[in-house]
């Protein structure tokens, strides 16, 4: 309840979303993103301004990762979604084995 409180304060002092517009909400995986996920659907249900979300997710390429299963959840929950893939992981271990990094 504070933090839902503190967003919606923070989205009206600043001015933050209009009418109309599309909030682009970014998931990494951990549970900042999908609170701030959940926290701007709670508002948009009571806002006095009509806004849209869009989940985007961008699988990087690691091992395991459940790209799926994240998609069907969020399609589930009724989120617009966008899930990009950019094989950032092997660059990265690529990289590592360049300057003598282990993982």
């Amino acid at each position: 309840k504070r933090l839902r409180r503190q967003a919606g304060n923070a989205i009206i002092d600043y001015g933050m979303i209009q009418e109309g517009d599309k909030i682009m909400v970014c998931l990494s995986g951990g549970k900042d993103s999908y609170t701030m996920l959940e926290i701007l659907r709670s508002l948009q249900r009571n806002a006095p301004v009509n806004f849209s979300l869009v989940a985007v997710n961008l699988d990087q390429g690691h091992p395991g990762f459940p790209r799926a299963a994240l998609e069907e959840w969020l399609r589930g929950q009724g989120y617009d979604t966008h899930m990009l893939h950019q094989d950032t992981y092997s660059v990265v271990l690529d990289k590592s084995s360049l300057i003598g990094v282990h993982g």
